[in-house]
């Protein structure tokens, strides 16, 4: 009975202790953490903003439907745009990030449409192939992938992405008659 009982308070605990430690698993419920969501789940601390913010995803989502053909949906995706909001969803110096299909954190920095396309397309990943496949598969497809795709403006980047990008450009060429999913399929 003893054993059940500190079971019992450990299982309460751990959720709690991962929103406390592990900042990323806080995008799971971002309301908790001083931002505000919409139906659309799109969410933004400041109200002023969710225009911009709503803009943005849609261009980024629009371009990457149109020019890759990734259908992306409706993910969870906070816009941070100061410093407070970077920090309590663990940010720290990343433009942005994708926990898997569940939701994808944007820097203050990183308002800007490459950077956005860049995480809906590891959402798309994680969504087509599972979010097991972000943490297991080959380093260069998976970032390779959403550098090359997000029509990322900088001539090179910093090392090991700029190899990553070149890597899966140089592998989507191989395999360019065969629809994206399906030879992405293949190696994932």
């Amino acid at each position: 009975m003893k054993y059940s009982s500190w079971l019992v308070v450990i299982l309460l605990l751990l959720p709690i202790s991962a929103l406390a430690v592990f900042r990323p698993v806080r995008v799971l419920i971002p309301e908790a953490f001083g931002v505000y969501c919409n139906k659309q789940n799109l969410c933004v601390e400041d109200l002023s903003r969710l225009a911009a913010a709503e803009s943005l995803l849609n261009d980024s989502k629009s371009y990457l439907a149109t020019q890759w053909g990734l259908s992306i949906g409706e993910p969870k995706i906070i816009f941070c745009s100061t410093e407070q909001c970077r920090s309590a969803f663990g940010l720290s110096n990343k433009a942005g990030f994708t926990l898997g299909s569940f939701a994808i954190a944007i820097a203050p920095r990183a308002w800007q449409p490459h950077y956005v396309a860049h995480e809906l397309i590891h959402h798309w990943q994680a969504d087509q192939f599972g979010s097991l496949a972000l943490l297991t598969s080959e380093h260069w497809l998976i970032e390779g992938m959403a550098y090359a795709l997000s029509n990322d403006p900088r001539v090179a980047l910093h090392e090991p992405f700029e190899t990553y990008r070149q890597r899966f450009n140089g592998w989507y060429r191989l395999n360019a008659d065969i629809p994206l999913k399906e030879s992405l399929a293949g190696v994932l």
